[in-house]
């Protein structure tokens, strides 16, 4: 190689394999926490329903039934229920069921919401729907429901204590 300056020294230059080779070791520390984490994350939805002053609170494990879905009533008014199908590890999608109760009728559904997976990791109730509001025809009450599929408790990974719901 020509230098074009010769009063200048010549600058020494790494071969581009040997700053590759140097990068094995700092990428290793790296990925080592992301590769030790072999089995997925077991995971349930824990929902949080608001209506008056009152705080409901749903907890649904996944599993292969619908017809086993945790349902939470507020007394006369509303009701909501979650069904999650597939596995704690791998949960392939989830129905949330939000109905009006009335003292002469049959439940009449408000609002029904699929949502399917992959779902990414979440911390805190409203992450997987946000709050929702769903108003009852009769007298227009009102509920908020908000969900998030949090870690199963007793796997080390527990929520921050301003995201935890009463069991």
């Amino acid at each position: 190689m020509h230098n074009p300056c010769p009063s200048q020294p010549r600058a020494w230059r790494l071969p581009r394999w040997a700053v590759s080779l140097a990068l094995v070791p700092v990428m290793a520390s790296v990925m080592a926490p992301v590769m030790a984490q072999t089995q997925p994350l077991a995971r349930e939805l824990v929902c949080q329903m608001r209506y008056a002053s009152e705080t409901f609170a749903l907890r649904q494990a996944a599993g292969p039934d619908p017809y086993a879905a945790a349902t939470v009533d507020v007394p006369g008014r509303f009701r909501l229920r979650a069904v999650v199908l597939g596995t704690p590890e791998h949960i392939e999608h989830i129905t949330l069921s939000t109905y009006e109760l009335g003292e002469d009728a049959s439940p009449l559904i408000l609002q029904q919401v699929r949502l399917s997976g992959p779902f990414a990791l979440q911390r805190a109730i409203p992450d997987l729907t946000g709050w929702q509001h769903v108003y009852a025809s009769y007298l227009g009450r009102e509920m908020r429901f908000g969900c998030a599929l949090l870690p199963v408790a007793g796997q080390g990974t527990e929520p921050e204590p301003a995201m935890q719901v009463p069991r």
